[in-house]
């Protein structure tokens, strides 16, 4: 064997530890990302009560400020729950550099769980603010937010190329004493679960989204019971998209308040299954938009107007279609706007838009409301249903020609005020909800108790009501014999048992 082969040899076991151990190497070689999770945790033994720190990811801080002054971009800070609220107000701004941050309330674990944290804060700042435009997307989500001026008052902008996008979700933003929710950005804000009630200072709103350069989304949120408007959204360069939103006995004073307000937006507006009743002024309003809107099952009930356009000429299109209109002073009224399509609402009867019992339509440009839902159409899956067994009942809101639908189905159908209720007096009633879209069917199923007949009652808006009686078959366990058939029955199964013994004696 020759020498070199022999010391090739040798080499071999090192060689092979030092090839895979090479992705080890450019691993540990490759650059570290300076983002991190932070931990704010008033209550934590040893917490630090200042900013400044050397290694912000190695300590727990006692205060949500300081975590945020020693932050970096990228950074996530964890605020966990402790004994009683956090007591100051939250300066974004303070964070050197600027850049992307995102605040999380977090269970005891350390798993982000909405409602964890509050801040409450006695002075006249927001909880979370920022001072100056925040250089950076920023997410907020979770908190319980209370002061004497606005819950969460933040504006972000990029002074580079790229827009900076804002996120809160999941927060509560209730009695505070100005705005429940103010958000600004030069690029995208989305706002969802969130809730912003009862803001009593005068003239203030539930949710205010204005001057933003990208598209504003906000989604599953309530604003009710505030002295301004309910969701307020003006100056918009993109779209705005509100949906499965509730804004409802809102106090403001002025033409334009009340549940939901959409002023100078430059793209399209949609607002879909929204609910805006009892507000002082109006439900919905309008005004100044340039791109097309569409309003498609929500209800406006129980305003001064239901919906309040103004003008609205430069609009592409508008539409108000599939919706609950009714039980207002005035259901819709235009002021020098385009021609609106409004087909498919209930106005409050079945004879449509201003006859005696239903809503009006005033005003420039409301176009043609025909067809209107004029017709509650019920039907079961099983009729007779069967006592302890499910069955379907369904009913349809229809109108026409040509046939129109309620879509989807307006309104919350399962918040603390339903759009429809169902009944029986025979069992119970589970799970009504919309189905079939856009053919307008609520389908609610039925477990009846007995036998006999099962009365189902759907009660609407304005007496979008019906009812249907189903026949019940009782279940095999509920069978009571007639008197004198335990007597027949009992001899006839001694006679089974005895022909029985008499053919296996045969066999």
């Amino acid at each position: 064997m020759s020498t070199k082969r022999s010391s090739f040899r040798k080499l071999l076991p090192l060689v092979t530890t030092l090839f895979l151990m090479l992705p080890l190497l450019f691993a540990l070689a490759a650059p570290v990302s300076a983002a991190g999770t932070i931990r704010v945790d008033g209550d934590a033994a040893g917490c630090v009560n200042s900013s400044g720190q050397s290694n912000p990811y190695g300590v727990v801080y006692c205060k949500i400020q300081d975590a945020v002054t020693d932050a970096s971009p990228g950074d996530t800070i964890h605020v966990y729950p402790r004994t009683g609220p956090y007591t100051e107000s939250v300066n974004l701004s303070d964070m050197d550099p600027e850049g992307d941050l995102t605040l999380v309330t977090v269970s005891a674990a350390g798993v982000p769980t909405p409602g964890t944290a509050e801040v409450h804060y006695g002075g006249p700042q927001a909880e979370i603010r920022t001072a100056t435009a925040f250089d950076g997307d920023v997410t907020i989500d979770g908190f319980v937010v209370y002061s004497e001026a606005s819950g969460i008052d933040v504006e972000v902008e990029s002074p580079g190329s790229a827009d900076s996008n804002l996120v809160i979700r999941n927060v509560t933003a209730n009695g505070t004493g100005a705005h429940g929710i103010e958000a600004e950005a030069d690029g995208d804000v989305t706002i969802t679960n969130c809730q912003a009630n009862n803001n009593t200072a005068g003239g203030k709103n539930g949710i205010m989204v204005y001057d933003t350069g990208g598209d504003v989304t906000i989604l599953n949120c309530e604003a009710s019971g505030n002295t301004g408007t309910g969701i307020w959204v003006s100056n918009v360069d993109g779209t705005v998209t509100i949906r499965n939103c509730t804004a409802s006995s809102n106090t403001g004073t002025n033409f334009e308040d009340g549940g939901i307000a959409v002023t100078r937006a430059n793209g399209a507006v949609s607002i879909t299954n929204c609910t805006a009743n009892g507000n002082t002024r109006v439900g919905f309003f309008a005004d100044a938009l340039d791109g097309a809107l569409q309003i498609s099952s929500c209800v406006f009930t129980g305003n001064e107007v239901g919906v309040l356009f103004h003008e609205l000429s430069e609009a592409d299109q508008v539409l108000v279609n599939e919706s609950i209109i009714c039980g207002n002073a005035y259901g819709l009224g235009a002021d020098l706007t385009a021609s609106i399509g409004a087909e498919g609402n209930w106005w409050g009867c079945t004879t449509g838009p201003n006859t005696s019992g239903c809503d009006s339509v005033i005003g420039d440009g409301p176009g043609d409301a025909t067809p209107w839902i004029d017709t509650v159409t019920a039907s079961a899956s099983v009729d007779p249903a069967v006592a302890g067994q499910p069955t379907v009942v369904s009913f349809q809101f229809s109108g026409g020609p040509p046939a129109v639908y309620l879509g989807e189905g307006p309104g919350d159908l399962h918040g603390d005020d339903p759009t429809f209720i169902v009944t029986t007096d025979n069992g119970t009633v589970i799970d009504p909800g919309f189905i079939n879209a856009p053919q307008g069917v609520l389908a609610a199923t039925l477990i009846p108790a007995f036998g006999g007949t099962a009365t189902v009652t759907l009660v609407g808006p304005c007496g979008l009501d019906e009812q249907i009686v189903l026949g019940v078959q009782a279940a095999a366990a509920d069978f009571v014999p007639e008197p004198g058939s335990v007597v027949l029955l009992t001899s006839g199964l001694v006679g089974l048992a005895g022909y029985a013994r008499l053919r296996l004696r045969k066999k």
